[in-house]
């Protein structure tokens, strides 16, 4: 039963790596589309994404907190290990982000685009698709799943485990930052030219 979930856990965190990527490549090429008709069929993209972020998140978190409460061959985990606390905040924190955040700016960007005409560029689908609060947050997402990551197979203490994730917030609000003003830069050139 053990390696069967922690081959479970594996694909959960497969699967969650996976829609982060492509949630991350979305939401940057969203920034630079340059038409109506491909913020469309961009946008399609998130469906995917929300229907494997879900069953992700599950086995992640049901496998992980099965893996940890087994205590017989495989070793014993205790409940208060740094990584382990620290590695269920950080999932936790993923999906609370996720359902609240991320699915309103989602919402935000479908309604513009709905109400689009096929006219380019429009000040107000503009607006949104320029805005700033999706890529950080999908930078600050993936950031997360990277600590995650370094957090589960590593398995440190509490303090190192914060570290990497303080490390990882503070590279994806550069990162987030750096991308922002270049993709501005570019679509205030664009559309004065």
């Amino acid at each position: 039963m053990y390696n069967a979930a922690l081959f479970l856990h594996l694909l959960g965190v497969v699967l969650l790596v996976g829609a982060v990527t492509t949630s991350l490549l979305t939401t940057l090429r969203v920034q630079t589309a340059g038409s109506v008709a491909q913020l469309r069929s961009l946008t399609a993209v998130t469906k995917w994404i929300e229907a494997v972020i879900a069953p992700a998140m599950v086995l992640i978190i049901g496998c992980g907190i099965y893996l940890v409460s087994q205590r017989d061959d495989h070793g014993s985990v205790p409940w208060n290990a740094g990584w382990v606390v620290v590695s269920l905040v950080i999932t936790l924190l993923l999906v609370v982000i996720g359902v609240t955040v991320e699915a309103s700016d989602a919402k935000r960007l479908h309604t513009a685009i709905a109400n689009a005409t096929d006219e380019w560029p429009q000040a107000d689908l503009r607006a949104v698709q320029l805005a700033s609060r999706p890529v950080y947050v999908v930078f600050f997402g993936t950031s997360l799943v990277v600590a995650l990551l370094f957090v589960m197979t590593n398995r440190p203490g509490f303090v190192v485990a914060i570290a990497a994730c303080v490390i990882a917030a503070v590279a994806s609000a550069i990162a987030a930052t750096i991308r922002i003003r270049s993709v501005r830069r570019a679509a205030l050139v664009s559309d004065i030219g």
